[in-house]
C-alpha cells in the first residue's frame, strides 16, 4: 500500500492568474450586458408590434367615421358617456354617415296633403307596436306592460312616439283635409298637439345634434344668411331599425284586454 501510494505522481491544480481572473469578469460582464441587450431588443419588438396593432385598431375606426356611407354598430354615440348610464335596448342599432340635405324622401313628406304623402307616412309608422319578451322590460328597467296574447309583452321603441308626433303636427296644419269630414273636440287636439310639440323639443334637447354647420348669403335675403349643413351626419341605419321592428310588429288585436276590475267604479 505505502508503495502505491509513494509511486502516485502528485496532482496539482494551478492557481488562478491575475489575467485569468479578469478575462472571467470579462466574459461575464459581457455575458450580462448581451442578455440585457437581447431583453431590451425583446421589449422593443414588443412595444412595436403593440403600437402598430393599436394604430390600426384606431385608423381603421377613424377611416369607417370619414367614409360617407359606411356602417358602424354600437356603442351608441357618442363613446364617452363619463359616468352617465346608458338605458339598455334590444334594438340592434347601427350607424351610418350621411347628408341630411338632399333625402330621396323629402318629397314624399313635403307639400299639400295627398294620396302619396299619407302613404308615406303609413309604411314610417308601420310596426310602431313591437314584441318584447320579459327578460328585455326587465333589463330595460320597465318591467311590465300590456301582455301579448301569445306570451311576452307589447311595447314600442321612442322612435316611433316621435314620428306619431310628427305626423300629428303635419296634420294639424291641414284641418280641413284630416278634421274637416266631421265634427272635433278642437280643444282636445290642441292639447294632443301641443303635447306633440313638448315632446319634441325635449327629445331634441336630448339627442342635441353638435354637427357643426355653416352659412352662406342666397337671393333669398340681404339680411339673414342661409343654414348651410353639407358635412355627414352619423345617423341611426333607419332601414336596418325599421327592418327588425317588423319582425317583431304587434296589432291592438293581440294584446291581452284590460282586467274589468279596472271599470268597476265608473
Amino acid at each position: 500500500m505505502a508503495s502505491l501510494v509513494a509511486n502516485e505522481k502528485p496532482q496539482y491544480a494551478r492557481l488562478p492568474s491575475q489575467d485569468d481572473r479578469q478575462d472571467e469578469e470579462s466574459i461575464s460582464h459581457h455575458s450580462q450586458i448581451q442578455h440585457e441587450l437581447n431583453w431590451r431588443r425583446r421589449f422593443y419588438i414588443l412595444l412595436f408590434c403593440s403600437a402598430s396593432a393599436i394604430s390600426a385598431v384606431v385608423g381603421g375606426s377613424a377611416y369607417k367615421l370619414r367614409t360617407a356611407g359606411s356602417a358602424f354598430s354600437c356603442p351608441i354615440l357618442p363613446t364617452n358617456h363619463g359616468d352617465v348610464e346608458i338605458p339598455y335596448s334590444p334594438a340592434p342599432v347601427k350607424y351610418v354617415n350621411k347628408l341630411l340635405v338632399g333625402d330621396p324622401d323629402t318629397p314624399k313628406f313635403m307639400g299639400q296633403p295627398r294620396p302619396e304623402l299619407d302613404e308615406a307616412w303609413h309604411e314610417l309608422l308601420d310596426a310602431t307596436l313591437i314584441r318584447y319578451s320579459g327578460d328585455e322590460l326587465r333589463r330595460a328597467n320597465n318591467a311590465t306592460s300590456v301582455r301579448h296574447k301569445d306570451g311576452g309583452f307589447v311595447g314600442g321603441l321612442g322612435i316611433s312616439h316621435s314620428l306619431h308626433c310628427l305626423k300629428r303636427i303635419k296634420q294639424y296644419i291641414h284641418p280641413q283635409y284630416y278634421y274637416g269630414h266631421e265634427e272635433q273636440n278642437w280643444d282636445e287636439l290642441y292639447s294632443h298637439v301641443d303635447h306633440c310639440l313638448e315632446s319634441l323639443r325635449q327629445e331634441v334637447l336630448c339627442s342635441a345634434d353638435v354637427n357643426v354647420y355653416t352659412l352662406k348669403w342666397t337671393r333669398h335675403s340681404r339680411f339673414k344668411p342661409t343654414v348651410k349643413v353639407p358635412q355627414p351626419h352619423a345617423c341611426v341605419d333607419w332601414a336596418a331599425l325599421h327592418g327588425w321592428m317588423k319582425g317583431r310588429a304587434a296589432r291592438l288585436d293581440d294584446m291581452v284586454g284590460p282586467p274589468e276590475s279596472l271599470y268597476e267604479d265608473h
